[in-house]
């Protein structure tokens, strides 16, 4: 008698032909029974295999021989409060030398620069702070010496109220630049 259910009959069929596989010793394949219909092709069933996704690893960067910014002395730092700009044009001069009247202390504008101009006596043009050069001033310079220039041009780039005086006569030679 015939299965009805194909699914069935495949099932005993492929049983039988295990069990035949095995008994056999050689690892031949035995024919099948003669009660097995040799008319109903025998379907192959080939498994569904979904693919395994192999998880990428991206590598970490690796150092380069480029240096690592750091943060700049405090001297600099300072520095880039103002700075000595030999060919900015100055907003205000301010004569630099012994016995001659200072004048009134200039008011500028942050960027813009004073020239301090002397006649030959060697002053210094330095930043100071509580009466005492500063410990790092952004200005510190010697002018007016027989070789060296007779004038400085000083840029002042942030915002505050500037003392300057000279280290060798400073009670004769001082201004305050305000800058806005």
């Amino acid at each position: 008698m015939r299965s009805r259910n194909p699914g069935r009959a495949l099932v005993a069929c492929l049983a039988v032909l295990a069990l035949a596989a095995g008994c056999g010793g050689s690892g031949a394949v035995a024919s099948a029974p003669a009660s097995t219909p040799t008319s109903t092709p025998v379907a192959t069933v080939t498994p569904t295999v979904t693919p395994t996704v192999t998880p990428t690893v991206t590598p970490a960067p690796t150092a380069t021989g480029a240096p690592t910014p750091t943060a700049a002395p405090a001297s600099q730092v300072l520095a880039l409060r103002c700075a000595e700009t030999p060919d900015a044009k100055p907003s205000a001069t301010m004569q630099w030398s012994r016995g001659v009247a200072m004048g009134a202390e200039p008011t500028i504008t942050v960027g813009q620069a004073v020239e301090f101009v002397t006649t030959g006596s060697a002053p210094t043009v330095t930043e100071w702070t509580n009466g005492q050069p500063a410990e790092s001033p952004c200005i510190d310079k010697v002018i007016g010496s027989d070789v060296g220039p007779m004038n400085v041009v000083v840029t002042f780039n942030e915002p505050g109220d500037y003392d300057i005086e000279c280290r060798v006569i400073p009670l004769e030679m001082h201004t305050v630049v305000h800058v806005q």
